[in-house]
């Protein structure tokens, strides 16, 4: 299964959300009852696949965001720079960055390997599609075995190893690795 087998857009006020079920209620909730509305507020764009009876069967949510040195101890900072390969010319103490603030895929479709090629697809879009002036593709991962190895798998890194016992776990992708 590709995501090229489903119809791609941004959310639209006419979209019909209530039967999209990945199996994890706060991601179901956002989508069904915030989406809309955090799009209209210009808080977060969605986007989604529709399969060919325009079910939504995977959806993405992106945000403006910024990842800033704010809490974080030097070497944690010092890090993410000699991670990201900038010389000490050019290193600031934010940068700004894509989050991904939701995804999820229809427990009709899961297993198929559509996480990995989703992640894929919204590396490649951000950077060549959506164009942001941004180094950054960043989120906050459910600390969870499954979610954390997708994530992973894609090549994100987590930040440190401070958040690894939260709830969620922060990770970035260089977009700079696409060039």
């Amino acid at each position: 299964m590709k995501l090229s087998d489903f119809k791609f857009s941004s959310l639209n006020d006419d979209d019909i959300l209530d039967n999209f079920d990945c199996g994890d209620k706060d991601i179901n909730e956002f989508l069904i009852e915030d989406s809309k509305n955090f799009q209209k507020e210009k808080i977060t764009n969605t986007f989604l696949f529709k399969n060919a009876t325009d079910k939504v069967v995977v959806f993405f949510s992106l945000s403006n965001d910024c990842l800033n040195d704010l809490g974080y101890e030097n070497k944690v900072w010092n890090k993410l720079h000699r991670k990201i390969k900038l010389p000490n010319q050019k290193r600031i103490r934010q940068y700004p960055a894509v989050k991904i603030t939701r995804l999820g895929i229809d427990k009709t479709i899961q297993g198929k390997g559509l996480a990995r090629k989703l992640l894929d697809f919204i590396k490649f879009w951000t950077f060549i599609e959506h164009k942001p002036a941004c180094r950054l593709l960043i989120l906050d991962a459910y600390n969870q075995p499954k979610q954390l190895g997708i994530y992973e798998k894609n090549d994100f890194i987590f930040l440190s190893d401070e958040d690894i016992s939260n709830k969620q776990r922060f990770m970035y992708f260089d977009l700079m690795r696409l060039e």
